[in-house]
């Protein structure tokens, strides 16, 4: 073969090794897979709902149901939108920046649906009770979640944070926070397990001395697991406090006494009150606001394993003194927002 001819063969050869190549590797978009990054949850009512993506801008109308995104997000980070900010002071003024800009949207009738869109939410959280707009969210083309189911126990909670942990894409932190609550259970449960007595507790709303938590309330979850039983029977309800008369809080005689932090009235009122002079409790000044004052440890909510704490402490000090309860208190508070708060800030005593 002549000089000239390989010259010619040899860049022809080259050539076609190059083109037999590329038919036969594929490219690098084309070894890529997809990744399917859907989620599709299924809220407590029922409804199958698909996010493309994990949300990261919520709105919401029902402060309880708020505080999942608050515990999860360590603060704000997840909040464009908030139902009723004056109700959640306190806390959320400590552990989210500028929470005086953060708009409020309304709830029930009065949501502002304007301010939802101008929000740029792309997830709408809700408890059961306020499953009635869930259309009207949709309507601005809004996915909606409800997270929070009616029937309140310390299950609820957990359920409400494992969903909207999946939303969020926050599966980890949901499971540790649950993990948090499941824990103070069972320390509260294996202190108790040799002790008999179980005070009658009389659990107060806030609004009013004579409405009770029925059993369907977390209230009752928390005098449980503190060792104690409610006072309260005969009287059935779902989601919120019964009123009742003095008649019949007489007749149930509660040995303790506990009402809100956020309540109208106070523990003088009720012990300086003749109608309630013959009960137990008032006899025995064992009448106690149920903290605490940054934020409420008797709603269903994440805090509400703290509530687990203080009841135990409340009916049996000599199992769980104030020291124990407020190492746990910080290591709580420490794992949801990485800081801590006095026994006075707590109105604690």
């Amino acid at each position: 073969m002549s000089k000239r001819t390989k010259q010619v063969i040899f860049p022809l050869l080259l050539v076609v090794m190059l083109l037999l190549s590329s038919c036969i590797m594929p490219t690098a978009t084309e070894v890529v897979e997809e990744t399917d990054t859907t989620i599709l949850i299924t809220d407590v009512i029922g409804r199958e709902v698909s996010l493309a993506q994990p949300a990261t801008k919520l709105v919401g109308t029902h402060n309880p149901t708020l505080n999942a995104a608050v515990v999860l997000g360590g603060g704000g980070k997840y909040l464009v939108g908030f139902g009723n900010k004056e109700m959640s002071r306190g806390l959320y003024e400590q552990v989210i920046e500028s929470y005086d800009d953060l708009p409020q949207i309304g709830k029930g009738s009065t949501i502002n649906f304007e301010s939802v869109v101008a929000a740029g939410a792309d997830l709408a959280i809700l408890p059961e009770r306020f499953q009635d707009t869930v259309p009207q969210f949709e309507e601005v083309n809004l996915p909606v979640v409800v997270i929070l189911d009616s029937t309140e126990s310390f299950d609820t909670v957990k359920q409400t944070l494992t969903l909207l942990g999946q939303a969020l894409g926050e599966d980890e932190r949901a499971g540790q926070i649950t993990a948090f609550l499941d824990g103070q259970l069972e320390k509260a449960q294996t202190l108790l397990k040799d002790t008999e007595e179980r005070p009658s507790v009389l659990f107060l709303g806030a609004s009013s001395a004579l409405s009770v938590a029925p059993a369907a309330m977390i209230q009752t979850s928390l005098i449980e697991a503190g060792g104690g039983t409610n006072a309260v029977v005969g009287v059935d309800g779902t989601g919120s406090f019964i009123e009742v008369n003095i008649e019949q809080i007489v007749a149930w005689n509660p040995d303790v006494i506990w009402y809100p932090a956020y309540s109208d009235y106070t523990a003088e009122d009720l012990i300086n009150d003749p109608a309630w002079g013959s009960i137990s409790a008032i006899q025995n000044k064992q009448v106690y606001e149920f903290p605490s004052l940054i934020e409420p440890w008797d709603q269903p909510t994440a805090a509400v394993a703290l509530g687990v704490d203080y009841a135990l402490h409340s009916l049996h000090p000599d199992l769980y003194d104030l020291d124990s309860l407020m190492q746990d208190v910080d290591a709580f508070y420490t794992l949801v927002y990485g800081k801590t708060f006095t026994a006075e800030q707590l109105g604690i005593k």
